[in-house]
């Protein structure tokens, strides 16, 4: 009978133990995975001298590394993260002190926890023991890092601990759909303090325009940066986006001008001519401004700088997206023709003013050079004139006699003072008429010259032939 119970309760328990694992099995393997789009924080470090003399040298410092986007890739049941200036796995140590070695690992089942070790060889007179913590959970990773380093230089103990910390945070896991967009804030970004959002009009937010490629795009009407609004943590690099437009938004090569606003934080960040912002590793909490102008036109990005542990609970109530942004762009209108949106054109309006000018002062050259040519002549004309005097004409009447009588023109048939009659000449040969030379006469003065002058040698005025 006992044996009969036993044997009869034996499966019935394999089979209520079979029934509470199955459970968890499935929940593991229900887990989602790791891989995809993550933002890193920037890597903290915090150090501890225990004990440091002069023969240690430098004393150790924090140094930290920048955040960014990074790509975790998961295998197995490790993560294989690249990004934010190195790659790294959980299956090794942050640490890469040389000489340090990885001496024990271990990875929960589930791929959600991780603990390796290293340390260095026991005969190296540099002893460290550097241990890496990460923890998992579906939207944050975080790692941890402890390390002890003791040295022993020309009798002197140098001894100091260092913490390491980075959270990453899901943007977007591999194989699902871009996060879907956040409601904007229907208040604009608040301006950095002691700068106004940009100078005339204020900047407004609104969706980003999506630019056209145009061959002739016209002027600057519209700059827009984005997004209006990022949330950031000490040691992060972020690449902000501008983008100006013309009326029918079309694109323009313009760019504008980059700066930080007046405040407790502008100290703490640089930017470059592109738009990326940098924080410092030792960047304290509060509001930061970020400008971008054209021609005293721009806009203010508002950028909240807040510590690792505070930032997903922010990021929970800010209203913008998984990757700490906003949506929307900041947008000022900008006055048409302020700006170079038409190189091109005024060069080409500048080159076409020189050639005109130089077209003009050509041909009041040529002018002035025809009107000396023609006073050039008319001067070797007169002079020529006066040189050859007044020539009578044949046309004259005939000078008197010595009884003061003008002889006439002999009528027809007359005989001629040589005693041979007229009609006699004729008819011994054909009497050619005489080539009567036509002179010209100054309508001002009245002189006489011959043909072939042209201007009058007392006036200059032009000479007329005689009827």
């Amino acid at each position: 009978m006992g044996r009969s119970l036993a044997s009869q309760a034996l499966p019935l328990a394999l089979l209520v133990a079979a029934l509470a694992a199955a459970p968890r099995s499935s929940a593991a393997q229900e887990l989602p995975t790791l891989s995809g789009a993550w933002t890193a924080s920037a890597l903290t470090e915090q150090w501890s001298i225990a004990a440091w003399g002069e023969a240690c040298g430098p004393r150790p410092r924090p140094q930290g590394a920048p955040g960014g986007a990074v790509q975790i890739k998961q295998q197995g049941s490790e993560l294989s993260i690249s990004g934010a200036s190195r790659s790294w796995s959980t299956a090794e140590c942050w640490e890469q002190m040389p000489g340090l070695a990885r001496s024990k690992h271990s990875a929960s089942g589930n791929a959600r926890s991780w603990q390796t070790r290293c340390t260095t060889a026991a005969n190296d007179p540099r002893q460290a023991v550097v241990t890496t913590t990460t923890q998992a959970t579906d939207t944050r990773i975080q790692m941890v890092e402890t390390g002890q380093y003791r040295f022993i230089i020309q009798d002197t103990t140098c001894s100091a601990s260092v913490t390491r910390t980075r959270t990453y945070t899901l943007v977007r896991r591999e194989g699902e759909a871009p996060p879907a967009a956040s409601a904007p804030p229907v208040a604009s970004a608040p301006a950095a303090e002691g700068k106004p959002a940009a100078e005339g009009k204020p900047a407004a937010e609104g969706k980003p325009a999506a630019p056209r490629a145009c061959d002739a795009p016209g002027e600057p009407a519209r700059l827009q940066v984005t997004p209006s609004r990022k949330l950031m943590r000490p040691g992060e690099r972020f690449q902000f986006r501008a983008l100006v437009l013309d009326a029918d938004g079309c694109a323009l090569p313009t760019r504008p001008a980059w700066s930080i606003a007046p405040g407790p934080l502008a100290s703490a960040a640089t930017v470059d001519a592109t738009g990326a912002l940098s924080l410092g590793a030792d960047a304290g909490e509060g509001r930061l401004g970020l400008v971008a102008s054209i021609a005293g036109k721009g806009v203010t990005v508002a950028i909240e700088v807040t510590s690792p542990d505070r930032y997903d609970a922010l990021l929970a109530r800010s209203g913008l997206n998984p990757a700490g942004e906003s949506d929307q762009a900041a947008i000022a209108v900008i006055a048409t023709g302020t700006i170079g949106g038409r190189t091109t054109t005024g060069e080409d309006v500048a080159r076409q003013r020189k050639h005109l000018f130089v077209a003009i002062v050509g041909g009041v050259a040529a002018c002035l050079g025809f009107a000396g040519l023609i006073l050039l002549r008319r001067g070797r004309r007169r002079t020529e004139g006066e040189l050859e005097g007044p020539v009578s004409t044949g046309d004259a009447p005939a000078a008197p006699d010595s009884a003061g009588v003008r002889a006439g023109p002999a009528p027809a048939g007359a005989p001629r003072a040589d005693g041979i009659a007229g009609g006699a000449a004729r008819d011994e040969a054909p009497a050619r008429p005489a080539s009567r030379v036509r002179g010209k006469i100054c309508p001002t003065c009245g002189e006489n010259y011959p043909g072939e002058a042209m201007f009058c040698g007392k006036d200059g005025t032009q000479l007329v032939p005689l009827n």
